[in-house]
């Protein structure tokens, strides 16, 4: 049932990342993170007190810490897109922070049934054929390593998220987006730009953190209830929804590869959601 709440958790951050990504080819991206995660405070404070979730300092903590990691690993990420195309940087990302908890969840002990594991083995591979460009342009040993480096923030994220007990609920999703807008906001007061965007962009990045906090919470939710992998495979599938969002809205080609993996991203979380 866990593996539901994170296909759940994939649609609203998918829907989320399309729409920042719109306001970020308008306003760049530190802007747009920065309006992104402070709009998550309340959102994920109005899922708190809605759960009535307790406030644990050990979980409030490690939520606060991920959002450090989460900043770091964004960093990351971006500096792969400054080095070379999201087709060197992205499968990497996506491929690696999905892989390493599947790895630690297997290392504890926990083997799920037959189906389960061949979900999460197609899983990972359509977010592969998803993200995969075969432009390769600038440099690319630089940017795949700054990939590689995103996908291990990801992935340490996600099996920090773990850690949280159900009782805390959605506080700590609170303390991570509070911790990364202060980072952010940092960086910006400290470099004399400004914070926020214009209140037309901020209007979009207030839609995109809704869909983002809620699909967050899904997923945080599901971690809480279940077991670390088949909710990270099924809650990463939100590259389907992005592209399916681009396709629809922004008048994106799908190439062939990506139409193979959407598919096979539908039939990883089926077969999850089954097992």
């Amino acid at each position: 049932m866990s593996a539901v709440y994170g296909a759940v958790a994939s649609v609203g951050i998918g829907v989320g990342d399309h729409l920042t990504r719109g306001a970020a080819d308008r306003v760049g991206i530190r802007l747009t993170l920065g309006a992104f995660f402070f709009m998550g405070i309340p959102v994920s404070a109005v899922g708190a007190l809605a759960l009535e979730s307790r406030w644990i300092a050990a979980d409030v903590y490690m939520g606060a810490l991920t959002g450090i990691v989460a900043v770091v690993a964004l960093g990351f990420l971006y500096l792969g897109y400054a080095s070379a195309t999201a087709g060197v940087v992205a499968p990497p990302a996506a491929v690696v922070g999905v892989a390493l908890p599947v790895v630690v969840d297997l290392a504890r002990g926990t083997v799920p049934a037959a189906t389960v594991i061949a979900g999460m083995a197609l899983g990972m591979v359509s977010v592969l054929l998803i993200t995969v460009n075969p432009r390769l342009v600038g440099n690319v040993g630089r940017g795949f390593s700054f990939g590689l480096l995103a996908g291990l923030g990801y992935g340490c994220m996600f099996i920090m998220l773990d850690q949280l007990s159900a009782a805390s609920g959605f506080w700590p999703v609170t303390a991570q987006r509070a911790v990364a807008f202060v980072i952010l906001a940092a960086a910006s007061i400290g470099s004399s730009k400004p914070v926020f965007p214009s209140r037309h962009v901020f209007k979009t990045i207030i839609h995109g953190s809704i869909w983002g906090g809620v699909g967050a919470m899904f997923f945080v939710y599901g971690l809480q209830h279940g077991d670390l992998a088949p909710v990270t495979v099924t809650g990463t599938q939100y590259a389907a929804v992005t592209v399916m969002c681009g396709m629809l809205f922004r008048g994106e080609r799908m190439r062939w590869w990506q139409g193979v993996g959407l598919l096979g991203s539908v039939s990883a979380v089926a077969l999850i959601v089954v097992g």
